[in-house]
């Protein structure tokens, strides 16, 4: 279980490839578009219907938030990876150390961002089925968190690249 712990973070910390342009520290603002779809989203909801996140073991035997999770990640991932790839193309600079070699060759850092996806999904699931259901909804949550720090920096710097 440590070994799956430590590999995951790992894989994490090789992977947030934060890239950046400029020094001065501007607030990221959503785009109408995002603005628009959000509200419309908002508009579409009953708030007033139950919101079940966790189903009987019987029917699924799993959280409808575990997949959800998991649908969370790789939306990150495929963030970090256009994300990155946009500022780069704009004349951003890498700034991970790690990540610099990799993020030359776009098929092979959007294929390692999807085999961390797959690494990650995989460690939670392995967990699950052994028992340590905390244990991977706790590495998906964990994951998801970092995976959505390095998404709102991309975001930040993307802006400040694109303007």
């Amino acid at each position: 279980m440590h070994r799956i712990f430590a590999t995951c973070f790992l894989a994490l910390a090789l992977t947030a490839s934060a890239a950046f342009a400029a020094d001065d520290q501007e607030p990221v603002v959503l785009t109408t578009a995002i603005a628009e779809a959000a509200t419309s989203l908002a508009t579409r909801v009953d708030l007033k219907a139950p919101v079940t996140l966790v189903q009987p073991a019987a029917q699924h035997g799993r959280p409808l938030a575990l997949p959800a999770l998991y649908a969370t990640t790789a939306v990150l991932q495929g963030y970090d990876a256009y994300s990155t790839l946009s500022v780069l193309k704009q004349g951003g600079v890498e700034a991970n150390p790690v990540m610099k070699g990799i993020t030359k060759s776009p098929m092979a850092f959007i294929g390692l961002k999807a085999g961390m996806t797959t690494l990650s999904i995989i460690s939670a699931e392995r967990m699950w089925k052994r028992g340590n259901r905390m244990g991977a909804v706790a590495t998906m949550v964990a994951s998801n968190v970092f995976m959505a720090y390095v998404a709102a920096n991309n975001a930040r710097v993307l802006h400040q690249v694109t303007r």
